[in-house]
């Protein structure tokens, strides 16, 4: 029993910290665990007592640089509290998450005459912006801007022209160098290939492609989400590859998601027809279909699908179809470059459906949402907590 006390105290005194700091109730088990914690050392009881007199010192701040002062207040006592070794058996990471639901509930948080007061901040859209990664390790910044980029001794070049890097179709060179393209959280880049093929690059992917297609097959390798519009070629197929899933046409138009940190791949086809190679499996794709392969079962299922819901996004905004909350915030938070949090595990399945410019603030979707669902969105800087109105 003891042993079990001890986990379970481990693993949820930061979260059971944080709760008690915004004000929220405990429960009793949680009350009798906070307590036992407190008794453990005077400095650790010092340390909790100082963050709820901030919590105090909040009522009725209304403006900005009031709660900056405060911010700064609480950084100062994390520092001292590190100094004293106080979550010595805490994990980096159950620290990071306590210090920053505490820090994130103080700013959403504040009791003005017994009303809740929610500050709702704007959280801006990504932006065209990536890093060409040259074969000699030669990292250049791409973004919106107007340039032209040399490479391999001034025999082969590309134009960067708004938010797409095009590469010379002229080129004849014997050498055929693999340059990467690599788009951050919170980014977009297209790129044209030397054959003219299009590539629409979504937050967090990268492509790694040769600067001339040599052969009798044009091969590139996808990291996260593209749409390929690919240019027709009768002799040499074009082959997207993802390490799982490869995907072969001679010229379509289709989207492939393979963000390594998601369970699926899912390759959808708008135009023309794909053949996508699952291990020894092989599935021709008609317009309309998509295929979803699963990591983990490492199965893949074939269905019809409204492409709209899976492509929108290179067309300036986002299409969501009654989807759980989970996945559109999965979407929001790579192209907003955010980290969600759920106070309530099964807000994840609740379904929202609704379009949102691609380029608009993240708070006007919120807004909608929580006009008709029972869920709130506590934000500050990239942060957003979801919880229950009720809770």
């Amino acid at each position: 029993i003891e042993n079990k006390y001890i986990r379970m105290k481990e693993n949820d005194i930061d979260r059971i910290l944080s709760v008690s700091f915004t004000g929220e109730k405990l429960s009793e088990e949680e009350k009798c665990l906070l307590e036992e914690w407190k008794r453990e050392n005077e400095c650790r009881n010092r340390f909790e007592g100082e963050l709820h007199e901030l919590r105090k010192l909040g009522k009725g701040l209304k403006y900005r640089e009031d709660k900056d002062i405060v911010f700064a207040r609480i950084e100062r006592i994390v520092q001292k509290q590190r100094k004293e070794q106080l979550f010595i058996r805490w994990s980096s990471v159950a620290a990071g998450i306590m210090l920053l639901l505490g820090i994130v509930g103080y700013f959403m948080y504040s009791q003005e005459d017994g009303n809740e007061i929610i500050q709702i901040a704007n959280v801006g859209p990504g932006s065209p912006k990536a890093e060409l990664i040259l074969p000699q390790g030669q990292v250049i910044e791409l973004d919106s801007s107007s340039r032209e980029i040399v490479f391999s001794e001034h025999q082969s070049k590309a134009t960067s022209v708004k938010n797409t890097l095009i590469y010379d179709a002229g080129m004849n060179l014997e050498t055929i160098d693999f340059h990467t393209i690599r788009v951050p959280l919170g980014g977009e880049f297209n790129l044209q290939l030397s054959d003219n093929t299009r590539v629409h690059l979504n937050s967090g992917s990268s492509l790694r492609y040769p600067i001339r297609f040599a052969g009798d097959i044009r091969e590139v390798f996808l990291t996260g989400e593209g749409f390929f519009e690919v240019t027709k070629d009768e002799v040499r197929p074009f082959v997207v590859k993802t390490g799982e899933v490869d995907v072969r046409v001679l010229g379509t138009s289709f989207n492939v998601n393979a963000y390594p940190d998601e369970r699926v791949v899912a390759t959808t086809l708008v135009e023309g027809k794909v053949r996508v190679g699952c291990g020894s499996k092989k599935f021709d794709l008609d317009p309309g279909m998509q295929l979803v392969y699963d990591r983990e079962n490492k199965t893949a299922n074939v269905r019809a699908v409204d492409t709209e819901l899976y492509t929108s996004w290179k067309d300036g905004y986002y299409y969501f179809k009654q989807e759980p909350l989970e996945e559109i915030m999965d979407v929001l938070a790579k192209w907003y470059n955010l980290n969600v949090f759920f106070q309530n595990p099964e807000l994840k399945k609740m379904e929202f459906g609704g379009r949102l410019k691609r380029y608009e603030d993240i708070s006007y979707l919120l807004e909608k949402m929580e006009e008709t669902q029972d869920v709130q969105f506590i934000i500050h800087g990239n942060t957003i907590i979801i919880k229950r109105k009720t809770d």
